[in-house]
């Protein structure tokens, strides 16, 4: 319940809800962030469970224990639980206009408040983002691929039969890397930019040589692996964290031993069979995790992408099988998972539901790489994932409690970021 600070002690009554209604009227969202408020009696989310505080939100919209001396408006949290805003760590839907419009509020309204677009270049439309009044969106916009490599086969209409235009659309987009000495060419302008993420691509890198240059993989293939190692250690070198697209074991173990930073997928979300590969060609190794985990190689699995797809049962449970096995040995193993999704039409949520579904990890272990590391991941230099003195104020309000009922994640009683009202459903 939302009370003003004049009415404290006082029962909400027809008149305060009448003018409370009139302040939402009057005021508009800025007033929040100009503003000082306390959220009293909820359950704060602590990486492992609920414990019930009252936390303010001073004049820098920041958290304290510290009552400001004028608290403007009160939140009565009490029988409420609170989490910091949902990250999503791999999407590509807000990398143009179209996709701001149509995709953008449905992420706001969902409490998802961080976002890293991959392949996205964002420089015309990032200035939309990461102020207090929106979400945080962050653009890995230099995307590593061969000439033939994915992603180049969504510029075409016809993926058996593309236009030499819609080819060069697609390389255009894209830096282009099939030598050394293309290398060489493209790098100036990746150090000229310094971007926040390089991304690199690796489809079935075991059969590079036979895959290259054949038109059936036209757009859907990957780097030469052999150059994987120089370019991961040029980006290091200019301090430029490298993710790797990958599809198979191999793919893997490849960007692994190169020294990746993030794997931006977990192989296994498909058998690709009509390509060759079958069961055994997604499942890691013992030696890939063991060396995961021991260069602290983190992983976004995007487990849920298959439920995008039209899989029959059988072929859902193959592919479950392999995810559920990976996932459950590099837990076990200790590398770091990060919380992202590849759904372009929806949200981080379902990525959150899928890993659930298969029980790889009790749900506060999940809740935490959804609503913690994950964001602290994308703004390391940040004071955001937890609630601190002095952190970001930012948090979601929830009607109930989510390690009990995972729907709870989708009802939001408040969502606030860095001290301003993104999300209002208290009425």
């Amino acid at each position: 319940m939302f009370k003003a600070k004049s009415f404290e002690g006082v029962s909400v009554n027809f008149i305060g809800r009448f003018l409370y209604g009139v302040f939402l009227i009057i005021f508009s969202q800025k007033a929040f962030c100009e503003t000082t408020y306390a959220v009293v009696g909820g359950k704060w989310f602590d990486g492992t469970d609920f414990k019930e505080a009252t936390w303010f939100v001073d004049e820098n919209g920041s958290l304290t224990k510290t009552k400001p001396q004028k608290v403007d408006y009160t939140f009565d949290a009490s029988g409420k639980y609170v989490v910091p805003p949902y990250a999503e760590g791999h999407n590509h839907n807000l990398q143009n206009p179209w996709g701001i419009k149509n995709f953008g509020p449905l992420q706001i309204k969902s409490g998802v408040f961080y976002s890293v677009q991959m392949c996205s270049f964002g420089e015309k439309i990032k200035a939309q983002f990461s102020s207090i009044d929106t979400m945080d969106v962050l653009y890995a916009s230099d995307c590593m691929t061969a000439s033939d490599g994915h992603p180049i086969a969504f510029y075409f209409k016809d993926r058996s039969n593309p236009t030499e235009k819609e080819i060069q659309d697609g390389r255009s987009s894209l830096l282009i890397v099939d030598s050394l000495s293309d290398l060489d060419r493209v790098w100036p302008g990746i150090i000229k930019k310094s971007p926040r993420f390089l991304k690199i691509v690796l489809v079935g890198s075991e059969n590079f040589e036979e895959r290259h240059g054949d038109k059936k993989y036209l757009g859907v293939n990957g780097l030469n692996p052999k150059l994987v190692p120089v370019i991961v250690e040029r980006a290091h070198q200019s301090g430029i964290p490298v993710v790797a697209h990958v599809d198979t074991a191999h793919d893997a173990m490849v960007a692994i031993k190169a020294g990746v930073d993030v794997l931006g997928h977990l192989p296994g979300y498909r058998i690709a069979r009509n390509e060759g590969f079958d069961i055994q060609d997604y499942v890691l190794s013992d030696t890939a995790i063991a060396l995961a985990a021991e260069q602290g190689t983190k992983l976004i699995a995007t487990a849920s992408v298959p439920t995008g797809h039209k899989y029959s049962e059988g072929e859902l449970s193959e592919i479950q099988k392999i995810q559920r096995d990976n996932l459950t040995r590099l837990r076990n193993a200790g590398v770091s998972l990060l919380m992202g999704s590849d759904n372009f039409s929806g949200t981080v949520l379902r990525e959150m539901r899928y890993l659930d579904s298969l029980d790889i990890a009790p749900r506060e272990v999940l809740l935490k790489f959804l609503t913690m590391d994950t964001p602290k991941w994308m703004f390391p230099e940040r004071n955001l994932g937890t609630f601190a003195e002095g952190a970001e104020g930012s948090f979601l309000v929830l009607e109930g409690n989510p390690l009990e009922d995972l729907g709870f994640l989708d009802k939001i009683y408040i969502g606030v970021k860095q001290g301003k009202m993104l999300v209002n459903d208290s009425n």
